[in-house]
């Protein structure tokens, strides 16, 4: 959060690293039910993780496009949570209003936000695309994830 700056008097930002994501969100579903105890539910998750993209010579562009090197992937739809159009537009708006690239796309899998909307969480899941995940081999442009970082930025200072 220093790396943020002092301007987020006032607002309470709240960053989590889980672990067990590929066996369940069992690390997410933890900090979930525990926030919730503490009646600490977060309004908005903005879960972070990967866009397994289609952006190669060997995937149909039906699903998953989101192209490496043109900016983070805000997760429209993925298997375990759909984002209300009208947050994909404010992310996206915010987005282009700073200048940082921006992609929407549907992708299978899950994401760590799921688990805190059943605790009235609104879950806007973000990532960087890439290529060949979980292989020895993945794929990314560092210029999505410099566009990550900048909208997370903007996203504590102004959502």
């Amino acid at each position: 959060v220093n790396a943020l700056g002092p301007d987020l008097q006032g607002r309470d930002v709240t960053l989590i690293w889980s672990t067990e994501e590929e066996v369940g969100l069992k690390g997410a579903a933890a900090a979930a039910e525990r926030m919730a105890k503490e009646n600490r539910t977060p309004d908005f998750v903005f879960a972070i993780d990967t866009f397994v993209s289609s952006d190669s010579p060997l995937e149909l562009k039906r699903f998953a496009d989101a192209e490496i090197g043109k900016g983070f992937v805000i997760r429209a739809v993925d298997n375990s949570n759909i984002t209300q159009r009208e947050y994909v537009d404010r992310v996206v708006k915010l987005a282009r209003e700073n200048g940082i690239p921006v992609q929407f796309g549907v992708t299978g899998g899950g994401n760590d936000g799921a688990v805190f909307t059943r605790y009235g969480s609104l879950n806007i899941p973000l990532g960087w695309p890439l290529r060949y995940s979980h292989s020895p081999g993945e794929v990314i442009d560092t210029r999505d994830l410099d566009a990550l970082a900048k909208i997370i930025a903007v996203l504590a200072k102004n959502w």
